[in-house]
């Protein structure tokens, strides 16, 4: 308040406005010169460069300016770098697997008990289902084929789309549609008159929730484009937008090769000019150069010879006048192996998977250092695994069995579909490292009632009902057979009580 506002204040019979203190500095004893708390904050010639890169804007922002760059650059590498192509085979074969990522029906009958004739029934129509042909709406691929091509697209372009369609005339009246994450248009950013907003093609709420995609009908990097309204509007209940969080308020995602992408580029580089340099060396192995001490060519021209540069083993060659042979030296590149491989562990670590599965370099590792790695890797996987079964998987199946029963391909009361709805999904598993160790260790955790035998079931990929119904089936054709072994008697869990009552006597006496 001005000094006029207050005398005015004053006359009026009120109190003068308090006047807002003036912000002093706490004295630190450090002079006017102080250094920053954080060193990671510190501002001088030695962070210059990264002050360049650091920036506070907001998410969508940053994907923005670099989104098509991203793409273009991973794109290229998943064709022409092998280390980049090994990344995208070891996520499909770790995380999908041979045989894709399995549904086990838990429906239960109306009292809560396993409803195991509904249960066969509806994973007998999703096997039918997941066949070629049968799940998308093209019908060239399998379920797992269509798995592998999403997981691929999703960690290449960072981002990825599938169209849930339904009423799609098959048994089940559901089908579903794959799209390249292009058909979104990055340039679409507007306020509707409803008050939403569209942030990079993607429709959202006051609450920032998803509500409709703007898709661009023809691909931009088509040639042939059709002569129609360029925009679809797609309600989210239909298309599944999936990428990996990063931020709050993100609206699209971009390629999980972006922190190794640079150093793999200059890697790459690298050996192709190491492997030119190579082939040069061993194709140039030396050069003719004009001999000083011939300064005058001969007096008979027949004495002179042409130079030959055909070559054959355990041959000599004669020098042609006025000319020496210089060889070239020829050395290897002993930085080569060095440089390779600590480049390799910057990408390992900028993609997810161990540097010795990145690389197929197994020289030097340990059983111990194999099983560490190993275990870590297989949790990368893991993590992966239930990544997509929450971002594709859970929505397909709902919508898959909803249809499935509205068209009667299962032949059970859509009414009920509450007790029907529950999936579980079972990825794929792994054989064990120290199959020995392991499988003790198994047997003692069941023993000690610590983990259940389903458990190291599910672990290995396996429904635990097929199995259960399987090793029935082997027993009873084995009894039928009259070949039924004697099989082994499980050990007794252990008496805890009785152990600590002895060891009570026994510190008595």
């Amino acid at each position: 308040m001005s000094l006029f506002k207050r005398m005015a204040s004053a006359l009026a019979g009120g109190k003068p406005a308090p006047v807002a203190a003036a912000r002093v500095e706490p004295d630190l004893g450090l002079g006017k010169q102080r250094s920053r708390s954080f060193s990671a904050a510190k501002r001088g010639r030695l962070t210059q460069s990264w002050d360049m890169r650091s920036t506070n804007a907001d998410a969508n922002q940053e994907i923005y300016r670099d989104h098509h760059t991203l793409r273009a650059r991973a794109r290229e590498q998943s064709i022409n770098s092998p280390y980049a192509k090994r990344f995208y085979r070891l996520l499909k074969q770790n995380v999908v697997g041979p045989f894709g990522i399995a549904l086990q029906s838990k429906a239960v009958m109306a009292n809560g008990e396993p409803n195991r004739k509904a249960r066969r029934m509806i994973e007998r129509e999703w096997r039918k289902f997941c066949r070629r042909g049968n799940c998308d709406v093209t019908g060239q691929y399998s379920f797992t084929t269509f798995m592998n091509l999403w997981l691929e697209s999703l960690a290449r372009d960072g981002e990825v789309m599938v169209r849930l369609i339904r009423n799609w005339p098959n048994r089940w009246g559901f089908a579903l549609q794959i799209l390249e994450i292009d058909r979104l248009d990055l340039d679409l950013n507007q306020e509707l008159d409803n008050g939403n907003l569209i942030r990079m093609g993607v429709e959202r709420d006051s609450w920032e929730r998803p509500v409709a995609y703007w898709l661009l009908r023809n691909h931009p990097g088509d040639v042939y484009q059709r002569a129609e309204e360029r925009y679809e509007r797609v309600p989210a209940t239909e298309l599944l937008h999936t990428f990996e969080p990063w931020r709050a308020h993100q609206s699209r995602g971009f390629t999980w090769t972006h922190a190794a992408a640079a150093e793999l580029h200059h890697l790459d580089e690298y050996r192709n000019a190491e492997l030119v340099k190579s082939e040069m060396q061993a194709k140039v192995t030396g050069v003719y150069e004009q001999d000083a001490e011939w300064l005058e060519p001969p007096n008979d021209p027949d004495d002179d010879v042409d130079v030959e540069e055909h070559l054959e083993a355990g041959t000599n060659k004669l020098i042609p006048y006025g000319l020496k042979y210089k060889p070239l030296p020829s050395s290897s590149p002993t930085q080569f192996a060095p440089f390779t491989k600590q480049g390799l562990r910057g990408v390992a670590a900028g993609f997810g998977p161990s540097y010795n599965r990145l690389a197929h370099d197994l020289e030097g590792v340990s059983f111990s250092s194999l099983r560490s790695g190993e275990l870590d890797e297989r949790d990368f996987y893991k993590s992966t695994q239930q990544f997509v079964i929450s971002s594709l998987l859970e929505a397909v199946g709902d919508a898959w069995l909803s249809m499935s029963l509205l068209t009667g391909a299962i032949p059970l009361p859509p009414r009920n579909f509450e007790i029907y709805s529950e999936l579980c999904w079972i990825p794929r598993g792994w054989d064990w490292v120290d199959p020995l160790k392991d499988s003790k260790a198994a047997t003692e955790s069941i023993t000690n009632l610590t983990k259940s035998i389903g458990h190291y079931v599910r672990q290995a990929g396996i429904d635990p009902d097929d199995h259960w119904d399987e090793l029935e089936r082997e027993k009873a054709e084995l009894r039928r057979r009259g070949l039924a072994p004697e099989l082994p008697t499980p050990p007794e869990p252990p008496n805890v009580a009785k152990a600590i009552l002895d060891a009570q006597l026994l510190a008595e006496d």
